[in-house]
């Protein structure tokens, strides 16, 4: 809603010497409205001094804070509020909101500010006594500011914990510096600030300076320890009647806060005396007393000759007095941390995630004196067992906790993955304690695990603990940058983690400067002038720097000059600088095993990095496979800290490569990974299905088949690198299965072909029966023609014989005998013929038979030659019965 405020306006802008030209004008303040390069977009707040609008400045293209201020109303007003306001805005420092720029609006001052998003210490607070290390670390930029801005004659005069803020990055600003002085009328002697919060002098008792910020730093510290104003229940004329009581001190932080340092109350105590000369006499002074209670990350001591330095293993909680660099990285994460309860710290490799979060976040949480429980999983192989671990490793027996003294936890985790959470905020409870949960390498989930089911459970897992702003668990997830997409499986998960996300860019040339020089520094060495511009010029260009630059570092340490106690450029030209560092050392350490050991090297080396190039976790039982003293060689190469070695109380523990970095920094290895390149992803794919087969007791059902056989034998076939013995055993299975299938499918068709010649031969032999029952039956056939021919040529004989004695009766007689006998042997040859296509046709039924048709066409073939007898008989019958009727005749002729 647009605001109208009736105000005396006073253009200052006249011609010189003239008098101010005095109107009043209703002047509308809202969204929309455009002063000079500036957009209103919305009120941020109003107070009795003014109103603040957010804006958009247009010619710079950033988001701005517009404070107009209503106090105004006379030239006098205006100039002195000018002459201020530019004073002011050349105080620059961190922890001063800064001023861009002053001016009127038809007379209405303003000035814009830049403008901070974040949380009041007020909002931080609730009215509850913070840790005294949160304490301190709220209040000392604070300090800081003052400390910057009094020698420069500015006085906040207004200092209070609405005018702190807490930025998103853990940032510590104080607003409206200078600004209070405008509020004061053209009358003397008024009242300026908010007065649970001004000194005794501001109240009138004396003149109002530098000192009285002072007074306003000790009642902050004072509410923040106690959780109380320290004149609560605060009312006028209870402020009044103590400042006016200059000779009663006020009430002492140790009675309403018992157990803080003794020198904590007295620092508030000094802040808090109502005479300003017992106060301290400036804010660097102050400072002086407060920087020491600052809460510091604990580090372990050095031993003797140890270097400051971890080179490619990941700084620890141990090392965080020796983790430089990362100071504001680290405030903003912590910042994060408290609003939200999933975060992600997500870069690229070899940025430093694991470290920041191990050296730099946790130390720091622990420092603010607040009670922390961290736990540190790795998804590995088993995301879930890493879970589980987690939890069983907060067993105390004695206080035993039924919920994490499940025996199958890992089972229960993977049907409800609430319990994870559920247990971690039961303990936090009973324990009175908050709890950060890390997932350091949260890659390995996408790399090393191929089931889908069991990342989503693991990703549940992890949803449900970070999902309640107001309990007592964070969860941090560090992963590589090109890894992000991946968690977009989960949606619930990575909608979270996207809330929350911090992308760790690589330290800049002052950020691995410091890295460089300052734990160098904490003990009493340096560097040779000229070597850290060049280190630090070497690296100009190399993502991941860090990690490099810290190896590089310790092998100078080992060639330090222990008299002048500095690392000298005279080693660092020996060991090839920067870039040779890495490589020189990784080739001298290979170069040290013999021929058959190295081939086992490489075989290891090979065998940590995943097809896409990113380190892998290997059980250590795995790279036995390798060789039977594989051991002794891996013990080596990690006293040289190209590995480390991971052990789970009494498992045998896990390998990787100390550090990612290795894959892109040793040229050795990368000619390996390129030279097997195109087997790398199908070595992976062997190892994880004879993994499987050997953990289910080598079942032939799980051996590869068809398609996946054949390709496995064309692999093997020009593949000549050695494969450890669970994978050799599972491709010998393979093709062993594949060898008793192909007996099987050729003891088939054997079969097969010899049934068929079976029932060929018996085809055959059936056939040369029909055709010996059909030549029968032919040669029957011609036997019965040639007896009718016979018998023709006898009776036309007769015919002959008799024809002198014949009537022509006797002529008609044997014509018709004749005939007789013809249509007789015709029939007789037709049922020889019948017979025959019979056979043929009986035969053909038998071949379909087989061995029993050749019985049966056998026993036709007999019963055929029988026919072919009886016929042969039956024409003798017939003859006998000619001549005996020719018999008959010649008798009756006689």
């Amino acid at each position: 809603m647009a605001n109208k405020i009736d105000r005396t306006v006073i253009d200052p802008r006249r011609p010189e010497g003239g008098e101010p030209d005095t109107t009043v004008q209703k002047i509308q303040l809202g969204p929309g409205l455009r002063i000079e390069q500036y957009e209103l977009i919305r009120e941020l707040g109003r107070g009795g001094m003014g109103q603040v609008f957010l804006a958009r400045d247009n010619r710079l293209a950033r988001r701005v804070a517009i404070k107009f201020l209503l106090g105004g109303k006379s030239k006098k007003f205006l100039e002195r509020f000018f002459d201020e306001a530019k004073a002011t805005a050349r105080v620059q420092h961190e922890h001063i909101v800064t001023i861009h720029d002053v001016d009127n609006y038809l007379g209405l001052p303003y000035m814009v500010l830049e403008y901070v998003e974040g949380t009041t210490i007020t909002e931080l607070a609730e009215g509850k006594r913070l840790p005294v290390g949160r304490a301190i670390e709220l209040v000392v930029p604070v300090v800081k500011a003052l400390a910057r801005a009094h020698p420069a004659g500015i006085v906040h005069r207004d200092l209070k914990p609405d005018n702190i803020v807490v930025t998103a990055d853990g940032t510590v600003k104080v607003l409206d510096f200078g600004v209070a002085k405008f509020g004061e009328s053209d009358n003397a002697g008024s009242i300026v600030g908010t007065l649970p919060y001004m000194s005794p002098e501001q109240l009138g008792t004396d003149e109002v300076d530098h000192r009285s910020d002072l007074w306003a730093v000790g009642i902050i510290l004072y509410q923040l320890l106690a959780g109380k104003h320290p004149l609560e229940p605060v009312t006028q004329g209870r402020l009044f009647g103590a400042a006016a009581a200059v000779d009663e001190p006020m009430p002492s932080l140790g009675d309403d806060a018992p157990g803080l340092p003794d020198r904590l109350v007295h620092v508030v105590a000094r802040c808090l005396a109502k005479k300003k000369l017992e106060r301290y006499a400036t804010a660097d002074e102050l400072l002086a007393e407060l920087e020491p209670l600052m809460p510091t990350r604990a580090g372990r001591s050095l031993v003797a000759d140890e270097s400051p330095y971890p080179g490619l293993h990941a700084f620890q909680e141990s090392d965080a007095n020796r983790f430089f660099g990362r100071a504001h990285d680290v405030a903003a994460m912590v910042a994060r941390l408290r609003d939200r309860p999933l975060v992600a710290v997500v870069g690229p490799s070899g940025v430093g995630k694991s470290s920041f979060v191990r050296a730099g976040v946790v130390p720091t949480l622990k420092a603010s004196g607040e009670p922390w429980e961290v736990l540190i999983v790795r998804p590995g192989r088993s995301p879930l067992a890493a879970l589980a671990g987690a939890l069983q490793g907060l067993r105390d027996t004695r206080d035993s906790d039924p919920m994490i003294d499940d025996d199958d936890l890992e089972a229960r985790l993977r049907v409800e993955p609430g319990a994870f959470g559920a247990r971690l905020r039961s303990r936090a409870r009973r324990k009175r304690t908050q709890i950060l949960l890390f997932v350091d390498q949260h890659e390995e989930l996408y790399t090393l695990v191929p089931g889908l089911a069991e990342r989503l459970a693991f990703t549940a897992c992890l949803a449900g603990a970070g999902d309640d702003p107001s309990g007592p668990l964070r969860v941090i997830v560090s992963m590589r940058s090109d890894f992000l997409d991946r968690a977009a499986e989960d949606r619930r998960f990575v909608d979270e983690l996207t809330r929350g996300l911090a992308f760790l860019q690589p330290l800049g040339r002052a950020g691995l400067e410091q890295a460089l020089v300052q734990p160098l520094e904490a003990i009493g060495f340096g560097f040779e002038p000229g070597i850290v511009p060049v280190m630090l010029d070497a690296l100009a260009a190399t993502s991941g720097a860090l990690p490099l630059l810290q190896f590089t570092a310790s092998r100078l340490w080992d060639y330090r000059d222990r008299q002048r106690r500095v690392l000298t450029a005279a080693s660092y030209s020996a060991m090839g600088g920067v870039a040779g560092a890495l490589a020189t050392h990784a080739d001298e350490v290979l170069a040290a095993f013999s021929s058959p050991d190295q081939k086992i090297v490489r075989a290891i080396f090979q065998r940590l990095v995943t097809p896409e190039r990113t380190r892998a976790v290997v059980e250590t039982e795995e790279l036995r496979e390798l060789a039977r003293d594989v051991d002794r060689i891996v013990g080596r190469l990690v006293e040289e800290r190209l590995l480390v070695v991971h052990t789970r109380g009494e498992a045998e523990g896990s390998v990787e490569l100390v550090h990612e970095s290795l894959i892109g920094s040793w040229p050795t290895l990368q000619r390996w990974l390129d030279e097997d390149h195109d087997d790398a992803a199908y070595v992976a794919q062997i190892r994880a299905a004879a993994k499987q087969w050997d953990q289910k007791g080598r079942p032939a059902g799980l051996l590869w088949r068809g398609e996946a056989m054949t390709e496995a034998r064309l692999w093997r076939s020009r593949f000549h690198g050695e494969l450890p013995a669970r994978e050799r055993e599972f491709l010998d299975a393979v093709f062993a299965l594949d060898r008793r299938a192909s007996r099987i499918r050729r003891g088939i068709v054997i079969g097969t072909i010899a049934l068929l010649t079976a029932i060929i031969v018996a085809g055959g032999v059936t056939l040369v029966q029909i055709q010996k029952a059909e030549h029968e039956a032919e040669t029957a056939k011609d036997k019965a023609e040639a007896e009718t021919r016979k018998a023709n040529a006898a009776e036309a004989k007769d015919k002959a014989d008799f024809e002198n004695y014949k009537t022509e009766q006797a002529a008609k007689e044997a014509e018709a005998q004749r005939r007789l006998a013809a249509e007789k042997a015709q029939r007789d040859a037709e049922d020889a013929q019948r017979a025959a296509e019979l056979q043929q046709t009986l035969a053909l039924a038998k071949a379909d038979a087989a061995k029993a048709q050749a019985a049966r066409s056998d026993a036709r073939a007999k019963t055929a030659s029988k026919e072919a007898a009886a016929k042969s008989a039956a024409l003798k019958a017939i003859d006998d019965k000619r001549k005996l009727k020719m018999d008959q005749i010649t008798n009756g002729l006689k």
